[in-house]
């Protein structure tokens, strides 16, 4: 006979996560979970019976668990639009987050001048803030889309744009800087390699005027905004360049150490990263010019030039010393 134990005992006993093993209703509780009786991690939880299992000695650790997973199934995704409980998720992207509503005419009973009456209602209590800050949503979106911008940075620019909104920051101001400057902050909050010329170039707008923008926003939100990484740009530029991923993780790994020792402080991310990128390119003999550097980071040769010589002043002797024997043997016989 199975000895059961009371949720109240169950403190021991730590949840991390499950993952299903089938379709028998049959799931395996992984990592921290243990048997408070033989000290066994191979826990199941039984779906059907709602009981956690000590799948070594059969001690039941606890029943009556609540079963979080879907009560249905759906094989194509017209269906799982049909049988889902829920709509879309909340997001801070679309009007009222997503909670709003829409009045269409449609095939029902409804006379156009019912239609009407529920539009003019519809008008009133709809937020008034909402709407006016709906297209700069649209903005925001459409420019996440141009920028191949993940989802949590879209959303970080709409919730630094509403901020804004609700100080009363963006009233009387260029739409379109402060557009670029949330979605330009966004980039360097989230660590997606934007420059700020990317961004305003989008806009057709100067870079002086978003970054003007960018700076009154922020200080007057009291938010601080991180400095980009140049180690985030190397991905982008050695795939301009087609550049083969040993450049890419030597060349991470001089900007690791140059920030480190301060190398970085007062420099344009970009610039450094192409510099670095150089610089294991010369040191792995790939034939790469500083103006094809230059033009796959967007700065000037001059610029890769100078921080080129600077990371090999302050940081190419430690960098050599954090390479494995035979990476160091193979620079030092090329010199």
């Amino acid at each position: 006979m199975l000895k059961t134990v009371d949720r109240k005992n169950l403190n021991n006993v730590s949840r991390s996560g499950k993952s299903a093993t089938g379709n028998t209703g049959i799931t395996r509780l992984e990592e921290e979970v243990s048997c408070p009786v033989c000290g066994s991690r191979e826990v199941i939880h039984d779906s059907n019976t709602g009981e956690v299992i000590c799948a070594s000695c059969g001690y039941v650790i606890s029943t009556g668990m609540l079963d979080s997973s879907k009560d249905w199934r759906a094989f194509d995704s017209d269906e799982y639009i049909q049988r889902a409980h829920t709509g879309a998720p909340v997001t801070p992207t679309r009007p009222s987050y997503g909670l709003d509503t829409d009045i269409t005419l449609t095939r029902t009973s409804l006379s156009r001048k019912t239609l009407q009456s529920l539009r003019r209602t519809h008008r009133h209590v709809s937020d008034p803030r909402e709407k006016t800050i709906e297209p700069a949503l649209r903005r925001i979106s459409s420019a996440a889309q141009s920028l191949n911008l993940p989802p949590e940075t879209e959303e970080d620019a709409a919730m630094l744009y509403r901020m804004a909104a609700r100080a009363g920051l963006v009233k009387g101001r260029s739409m379109d800087a402060m557009v670029a400057a949330v979605i330009y902050a966004a980039c360097r909050r989230t660590e997606v390699p934007r420059t700020l010329e990317e961004v305003a170039s989008l806009f057709n707008l100067k870079e002086k005027d978003v970054g003007r923008s960018f700076r009154f926003l922020f200080r007057k939100l009291g938010i601080r905004i991180p400095p980009p990484k140049p180690e985030n740009f190397v991905p982008a530029i050695c795939a301009k360049l087609g550049l083969p991923d040993e450049i890419v993780a030597h060349a991470i790994k001089i900007l690791k150490i140059a920030r480190e020792r301060g190398a970085t402080m007062g420099r344009e991310p970009v610039g450094v990263a192409a510099a670095a990128i150089y610089m294991a390119c010369q040191e792995f003999g790939e034939h790469r010019t500083q103006r094809e550097m230059a033009q796959a980071a967007g700065v000037t040769e001059v610029t890769v030039r100078n921080r080129y010589k600077e990371l090999v002043k302050k940081v190419r002797d430690e960098w050599l010393k954090s390479l494995k024997e035979e990476e160091r043997s193979r620079i030092l016989a090329r010199e």
